[in-house]
């Protein structure tokens, strides 16, 4: 799965923001700075996370941008859907629908993506942005380099 330019940087701004927020909101020019990110192009998509209720904004001297809620209640599945990113490795698999294929009912290989797309799935919907912000509050629930482990896939069929 490759993901989007925007999706990286909305992943990159959400846990800048977890880190820096502690003194109130966080300027979009300071985490641009941070992240060697343009600021237009970050604004844009802190739009975006505005929008989809995952950071709260205040205009002024003193504003900036906020969790709208705790970093451990925000997984990377949500942020990665707040800017419109597909999380699908093959569109055959795809909740949204499938693409036209002659071998849709009997593709050999299509046990492997949807294991795939499973993992991935479960993987981005149990990590949260506090997992990589360094403020994960969960006692007991990380292990090694600070991910916590996978339940096995589900057979996708």
């Amino acid at each position: 799965m490759a993901l989007t330019t925007r999706t990286r940087y909305a992943l990159r701004a959400l846990i800048d923001i977890a880190r820096n927020d502690a003194d109130g909101p966080v300027r979009a020019a300071d985490i641009a700075e941070r992240q060697q990110l343009s600021v237009g192009y970050l604004e844009r998509i802190l739009l975006q996370l505005v929008e989809a209720g995952l950071v709260n904004s205040r205009k002024g001297p003193g504003g900036g941008y906020l969790l709208a809620r705790a970093a451990d209640e925000v997984s990377l599945a949500e942020a990665i859907a707040a800017v419109g990113e597909e999380l699908f490795s093959v569109p055959c698999v795809c909740e949204a629908g499938v693409e036209e294929c002659s071998l849709e009912h009997d593709c050999p290989a299509r046990r492997v993506w949807a294991g795939l797309n499973s993992v991935t799935r479960e993987y981005l919907e149990q990590q949260t942005i506090a997992d990589f912000a360094g403020r994960d509050r969960r006692a007991g629930t990380t292990v090694k380099n600070g991910l916590r482990p996978l339940r096995s896939a589900v057979d996708p069929e």
